[in-house]
């Protein structure tokens, strides 16, 4: 197993309480913390990492002073009235099965990327998580742009193939798409 995503397993508790120093929405430190393992278990798979721990700690950071930073500098609009208009029910509100449920896609997803072939798995996190091109990740690890597609298939097969056979979600691109805004919004896809 992963040694980021042992970490994010052992420490995810206290992750979300770190993030909510800075961030004080519960739901947009859960974000955070798990956009944080995402970038953090991405870069494991370029280098080793030797402090897990602090790394992961260091990247929710940056993360949550990154948003601080987005949210300081937004225009603030007026919303109009609310009079007549439905209220949608809270989504803090959730049933604590559906967060357990969307954690335990983002495991399973984890997992299953680690069950690829080291360059497979370089090649589906630089593309579907960090969201490069097939010619900047030819570049950057020197391969064909044709070897870059191969993987990408094969890493999302495998992924999909993976996530059927432990119980997990397909989903209508076979639960693989693992960027970091859509597994963000994966509790947020689970409420609905």
């Amino acid at each position: 197993m992963s040694t980021i995503l042992e970490t994010y397993l052992g420490n995810e508790l206290a992750l979300k309480r770190y993030l909510r120093r800075f961030i004080r929405s519960r739901e947009a430190a859960d974000d955070l913390a798990q956009e944080a393992f995402l970038r953090a278990f991405a870069a494991e798979s370029g280098r080793a990492i030797e402090s897990p721990k602090a790394f992961l700690f260091k990247v929710a950071k940056n993360l949550a002073l990154n948003e601080l930073a987005r949210q300081s500098t937004m225009a603030i609009e007026p919303l109009g009235d609310f009079e007549g208009q439905q209220v949608l029910e809270d989504s803090s509100q959730a049933a604590v099965d559906d967060v357990v449920d969307s954690h335990e896609r983002i495991r399973l997803l984890a997992r299953a990327i680690t069950t690829l072939p080291p360059q497979c798995a370089k090649v589906f996190i630089l593309r579907k998580m960090q969201g490069l091109s097939q010619k900047e990740i030819a570049a950057r690890l020197n391969i064909s742009v044709r070897t870059v597609e191969n993987h990408v298939a094969l890493g999302l097969s495998r992924c999909r193939a993976y996530m059927r056979a432990h119980g997990g979600p397909a989903g209508e691109d076979g639960g693989t798409s693992p960027t970091p805004q859509q597994v963000s919004t994966a509790l947020v896809k689970a409420k609905k």
